[in-house]
């Protein structure tokens, strides 16, 4: 089939499935499931080639996200049942204040959580997000959008984060640049993309339409109403089943990046490992602090959230692995040649139009960098700015195909609406300003 109508039948899907997703609200696991059958028979998969891709592409993601957010959701449920969330934010109140709280949230995400994997870090901090915004009166979009952007820095530009790892070890870039000057880009990257996606937002926000309707706030994890304690416990005590997991996958990151491998650090690292103990030592300090019917509560109202971030997570796996397989992101990496233009903006272009296409940053940011492998020496370019750009192209435009989008939706109570706004846009903005960044270090470095 002629690549450009296989192009074509993957715009009308895409830009079906927003219509049919915001404009007529039909429910969003209907509409993905359609557009991927759709997508699927019109590129020339065939009637078992797409059903398969669809059943294939749920479970494959469930394989690879579903145990940690599952985990996660009902850890953060526990936490909040034991008031642990809300002593977090009177304290991150404290030292950073009202006004600076979007601020403090997108560096935290992007610089301290960069060796946490991606799905983890946000089903612990969705939470805190939520609870910042009522406490400090500042819309869920400014810090959705803060934990948006920082988290995406934090996977793609700053090490250890796996895909910064990842597209810097393809292209063999100093490790020691990729920390200096993918921090700093990435740091100044959240600070100013928070400040333009904040002042967006006072525009464009409308709670009405862009937060959950009154039989959608389920999806959030409720972080308000909290049981009197039995006993008051230290709030170290009550971070326990946080602090572990942290500690336990970034022993594991450190290990892989020393070249040492240990079977029980291996063990306990796996990400799905390490959130069941933090899951199980929440049960206990929950039990301990409040009752075991509060830990039975606690646990049947995070599954209640998470079964549906698993449902519209898994159809979005349906989308991407229909789109995987009909070549779309080949076809999109092909046109483009290593002689175009700036080779810093050809990767930048080549990422963003791959994760526009197949909705995976961190293989819009490979393919965007490694483009470029072939001649990148003779470019006199530093192949961490290579990295960078591609990195920042690779921020550009998740959307309905992109799991995280949906987790967005769900862990922050937003609307499909409010998901764009919160997750899409803000992305945007920081590719944008991250690639203008790049642009002038390639004038120092």
């Amino acid at each position: 089939m002629p690549h450009s109508i296989i192009l074509l039948h993957t715009a009308i899907a895409l830009v079906g499935i927003i219509a049919l997703i915001v404009a007529a609200r039909l429910n969003p696991v209907i509409v993905l499931v359609l557009g991927s059958l759709y997508l699927g028979l019109a590129t020339g998969l065939g009637v078992e080639g797409t059903t398969e891709a669809v059943t294939e592409g749920f479970g494959k993601l469930m394989a690879d996200v579903g145990l940690i957010i599952g985990f996660g959701v009902l850890l953060g449920s526990l936490l909040s049942a034991t008031g642990t969330l809300q002593r977090i934010v009177e304290v991150f109140l404290r030292i950073f204040g009202r006004g600076k709280s979007p601020y403090a949230l997108g560096l935290a995400s992007g610089v301290v959580f960069p060796a946490i994997y991606f799905d983890v870090a946000l089903v612990m901090l969705a939470p805190i997000a939520r609870s910042v915004s009522r406490r400090t009166g500042i819309s869920v979009a400014a810090v959705g959008g803060a934990l948006a952007i920082g988290l995406e820095v934090g996977l793609l530009m700053i090490l250890p984060g796996s895909a910064a790892l990842a597209v810097s070890g393809a292209l063999g870039a100093s490790l020691g640049m990729m920390l200096l000057v993918g921090g700093v880009v990435g740091i100044l990257s959240i600070v100013i993309s928070v400040f333009l996606h904040g002042k967006l937002m006072r525009r464009t926000w409308d709670p009405a339409k862009d937060e959950a309707e009154s039989d959608e706030t389920s999806l959030g994890i409720a972080v308000d109403e909290v049981e009197e304690p039995r006993r008051r416990l230290p709030l170290i005590v009550l971070l326990i089943p946080a602090i572990v997991p942290l500690v336990l996958i970034v022993a594991g990151t450190a290990t892989e990046i020393a070249g040492t491998e240990i079977g029980w650090v291996k063990l306990l690292s796996d990400p799905v490992v390490a959130l069941l103990i933090g899951l199980l030592l929440g049960c206990v300090i929950c039990g301990c602090s409040l009752s075991m019917r509060s830990v039975e509560r606690a646990l049947s109202r995070g599954a209640a959230t998470s079964g549906t971030i698993l449902l519209f997570n898994g159809v979005a796996g349906s989308l991407g692995e229909v789109i995987s397989r009909n070549g779309v992101g080949d076809i999109v990496a092909g046109m483009f040649h290593a002689s175009s233009f700036s080779p810093l903006v050809l990767a930048w272009v080549v990422a963003a139009l791959l994760r526009l296409a197949q909705g995976s940053g961190s293989v819009a940011a490979i393919t965007g960098a490694t483009l470029l492998l072939p001649v990148v020496g003779s470019l006199g370019l530093d192949p961490v700015l290579v990295v960078l750009a591609a990195a920042a192209g690779a921020s550009f435009g998740g959307h309905v195909h992109d799991n995280t989008f949906w987790m967005f939706r769900g862990l922050l109570g937003l609307s499909t609406r409010g998901a764009f706004q919160v997750y899409t846009v803000a992305q945007s903005i920081m590719s944008i300003v991250a690639l203008l960044l790049v642009l002038c270090a390639s004038a120092i470095v």
